[in-house]
């Protein structure tokens, strides 16, 4: 279902609204629906990407000069992996914590420097740390779920979601939602926007913190290296 035909059933169906003058413009409406397939990506990863796609969110340039500490796409929700772009090295994405049991020290003092194994993840700043730190420039390669880029958002009336959905129209409930949290007499409805956003989480989940986000890379083996003296 595309955009215009989204925007009609959600005017007819549910806000009735589909006689002008409009309580909510067209312009509005589409950014609610927009703000629904983004958050149907965070909640139910949706939208899976890696370094083969056409897109460039999933290849990053790393300089040796910045210690390995390598800025990533704000579209990117969570990474599942990574490897070098030779191929040869995979590299596990984990949390701080995860390292602080695999490798104790880890960010202690001066860093270990050598070909990086994991990808440190900060989500919350959108940063990654390599580590080891890398010696010389290189490319990452990662597997990522993410969000829609600003050139997959639904602009004109034919354009279609970028993930693809068994029912679009459930994009609806969260665009609801929104509409109904409008700020005007003839639109505030706190009640019918509550029950849309648990209709919408029905589907699609509820939002998840980033420490879940994290969980959601693929798992390196627990076990701590051992020591040579």
């Amino acid at each position: 279902m595309n955009l215009g035909l989204l925007r009609q059933s959600l005017r007819e169906e549910i806000l009735d609204d589909a006689v002008e003058p409009f309580l909510w413009s067209d312009d509005t409406l589409n950014r609610y629906l927009n703000n629904a397939v983004r958050e149907a990506c965070i909640r139910a990863r949706m939208l899976r990407d890696d370094a083969s796609s056409a897109t460039s969110v999933c290849r990053v340039a790393v300089d040796p000069a910045t210690s390995g500490r390598v800025a990533i796409d704000p579209s990117i929700i969570a990474i599942r992996s990574g490897s070098l772009s030779d191929g040869l090295h995979p590299l596990w994405a984990v949390s701080s914590n995860d390292m602080d049991r695999l490798e104790p020290g880890w960010d202690a003092g001066r860093m270990e420097q050598g070909t990086p194994r994991y990808i440190v993840m900060d989500l919350a700043q959108k940063v990654v740390q390599l580590w080891p730190r890398p010696s010389a420039a290189l490319t990452l390669q990662l597997r990522v779920w993410r969000m829609p880029l600003a050139t997959e958002l639904m602009v004109e009336d034919d354009d279609e979601p970028v993930v693809h959905l068994p029912d679009a129209e459930e994009l609806r409930h969260w665009a609801a939602h929104e509409a109904f949290l409008k700020r005007d007499e003839d639109t505030i409805n706190e009640d019918a926007s509550s029950k849309h956003l648990a209709l919408f989480e029905q589907r699609f989940g509820s939002r998840p913190s980033f420490h879940e986000m994290a969980r959601w890379a693929d798992s390196p083996p627990r076990v701590r290296r051992t020591t040579m003296f």
